[in-house]
């Protein structure tokens, strides 16, 4: 182990013999530095800054022992020891009283209490230096803590803050030093309740944990998590208390957020099981009421009767899409597409969209932003972000569509690359509130009549269903910005769809295999099927329909089969058949993809009837299946 060094004396007088001798008497504990006037003294000084004892006699010209004493003592932490005659006593009690020595000898000295002096200065500049330094660090501890610490005395006024929370009240250190949270600059929520709480601390000398306060300074809100515990002096008696508050307002922000795409969630799952059963029922009312309208005069008078009928469920098979849009159940065709390239098409038809007082900025790149996402989709968040800024600028204003990239997203967390749609208006704004609830289905601002409330739903809904993220900022009186991230596609590759294998079938004699568990839905399926010529085997699940061809020598010809069902969905009872009917031809029918796994599972290439559909579209829809 290396030897720790030895600590530095600087000896001064003007006799080279005294010096000779303390060098003698201290160089075997000491290294010992000599100087024979005050001048030279503090020029060593000034170099060396780690001197531990500074020993001086009294008379030498030019600056006395006194006068040198005084010097360091104001600008030197060295401890100082002053060597006099008798007839100097006066220098030294002087020296004495105005703490400026720390110890005095006398000539002539002696050598075992002289070397004693100096072990006790050198050990006491020891731990002054130690003590500045723990001070220090602790001074450096305080001021780059990201975390808030003050101190407060009895009194409750401010004795010591760091620099973040003195950021954080508005101020600066020596700014909120002796006042109290009444007093300093910043908007404290309920300062009258957190000083109660002090009180009780000091008077209970119990710490309190984790409590909750809004401070509001420079333009800004923050959410504080505090610890306050009381602070005790050498007797043991509580002095005042120390404040440790952590800004957790990302942290709330980001757990609002949480709750809100929970919320948003169950709210999808109701609205889509509530849209799947909805659409059920209007494949039936939609398809009896076209079978029994055909079978009418066309001098009914009823007939008209029956195309309002059919005009109504028209209108309500669209109010059930967006409702599954929400819910991201609406089946996506995804492709490889350019947003800039999209961007620029719908900006064509804003024009005619828009009042000629909202001013059109349009920002592309020139790069390709390539995102994954059905294109009809994705126009149809422009355009409902665009309708929606509109509305918001009753008098004109400006309305700037942009297209960037940004890496990680909205808090720039992970190397993950995004485009991103952002879409600002200068309008009316919203208040905090209403930002809570946009995404609601059926929530609106508008007046009755004037609006659904599912434009920013079906927003929502497409933007998750895509994998991506939607985030809002917006002050009343100041506008609106909305900023759609996408994440960017690893190519520009689009999928072909392959053909289908398996010899073309002649159309109205085919055999044709129903699976659907919904049996009003069924029931008419089969009746327009078998209406029409075709062969119709009907089962409920899977296995209703393993157990009917089980028993069954003839080929089948095209399974017609729902997505979603018990047990055993439609694709993965299509991938069991082709082992045994190599070729079989395929039509998938559904209103409601519960996942993004059910809407993968869909083979490519496979033929997709969306629900509700009519009995031309099923019988177009199977001709198309059995031909290709």
């Amino acid at each position: 182990m290396a030897q720790a060094a030895m600590q530095k004396v600087l000896l001064v007088d003007d006799e080279p013999q005294i010096l000779v001798a303390l060098e003698d008497l201290l160089s075997d504990q000491f290294t010992v530095l000599t100087a024979d006037s005050g001048e030279k003294a503090l020029s060593l000084m000034e170099q060396l800054h780690d001197i531990a004892v500074v020993i001086t006699d009294q008379r030498m010209p030019k600056m006395t022992g006194d006068e040198l004493v005084s010097r360091l003592a104001n600008d030197y932490s060295a401890q100082r020891i002053l060597v006099t005659g008798y007839a100097d006593l006066g220098a030294v009690v002087r020296a004495v009283n105005e703490g400026r020595i720390f110890a005095y000898a006398t000539k002539p000295w002696n050598e075992s209490d002289l070397r004693l002096k100096v072990m006790r200065a050198a050990e006491q500049f020891r731990l002054a230096q130690e003590l500045t330094e723990e001070r220090q660090l602790l001074h450096e501890l305080m001021d780059n803590s990201p975390d808030g610490i003050y101190f407060k005395d009895r009194n409750l006024t401010f004795s010591r803050t760091n620099r973040a929370f003195s950021e954080w009240l508005g101020g600066r250190s020596d700014e909120l030093l002796g006042r109290s949270l009444k007093d300093v600059a910043a908007s404290i929520e309920s300062p009258e309740d957190l000083e109660q709480v002090e009180r009780r601390v000091i008077e209970r000398g119990e710490p309190v944990v984790d409590l909750m306060s809004q401070v509001h300074a420079g333009g800004r809100s923050r959410w504080l998590s505090e610890t306050k515990a009381p602070v005790r002096g050498i007797d043991g008696s509580v002095v005042g208390l120390v404040g440790i508050a952590r800004d957790v307002t990302n942290q709330l922000q980001l757990e609002q957020q949480l709750l809100q795409s929970q919320k948003m969630d169950a709210v999808g799952r109701l609205a889509g099981g509530v849209a799947h059963d909805f659409n059920n029922l209007l494949v039936v009312i939609k398809s009896y009421g076209l079978l029994v309208m055909e079978s009418m005069a066309e001098d009914d008078p009823g007939k008209e009767d029956m195309a309002e009928l059919l005009k109504a469920a028209e209108r309500a098979a669209a109010l059930t899409k967006q409702l599954l849009t929400f819910s991201r159940s609406q089946p996506q065709v995804k492709q490889t597409l350019d947003l800039n390239a999209i961007v620029t098409d719908v900006s064509k038809m804003l024009g005619r969209l828009l009042d000629e007082r909202v001013e059109l900025i349009l920002r592309t790149q020139k790069e390709p932003a390539l995102i994954r996402g059905d294109v009809t989709q994705i126009e149809q968040i422009i355009l409902n972000l665009a309708i929606n800024a509109r509305d918001a600028m009753p008098d004109g204003g400006t309305l700037t569509v942009e297209v960037s990239q940004a890496k990680g997203g909205p808090h720039g967390a992970g190397n993950e690359m995004f485009a991103v749609l952002t879409v600002r208006d200068t309008g009316v704004g919203m208040t905090s509130e209403v930002q809570k609830r946009i995404f609601e289905p059926f929530f609106s601002t508008k007046e009755v009549g004037k609006g659904t409330g599912l434009g920013l739903s079906t927003v929502y809904g497409i933007v998750k269903q895509s994998g991506g993220q939607i985030r809002v900022e917006s002050e009343v009186d100041e506008g609106t910005e909305f900023k759609v991230f996408l994440p960017l596609a690893s190519s520009g590759h689009v999928e072909t769809v392959p053909e289908s294998r398996g010899p073309r079938v002649g159309v109205g004699t085919a055999t044709v295999l129903i699976i659907e568990d919904d049996a009003s839905v069924r029931r008419v399926a089969v009746r327009v099927l078998s209406g029409s010529g075709y062969e119709v085997l009907e089962a409920s699940t899977a296995e209703e329909a393993e157990a009917l061809l089980r028993d069954r020598s003839r080929p089948i010809d095209l399974l017609v089969s729902d997505v979603v069902m018990p047990k055993k969905t439609g694709p993965a009872f299509y991938a069991e058949l082709q082992k045994r009917y190599p070729g079989l031809r395929v039509l998938f029918m559904s209103g409601y993809v519960e996942s993004e796994a059910g809407a993968s599972s869909i083979p490519t290439g496979a033929q997709f009837l969306e629900k509700p559909f009519t009995p031309n579209q099923l019988l177009e829809e199977v001709r198309t299946a059995l031909t290709r």
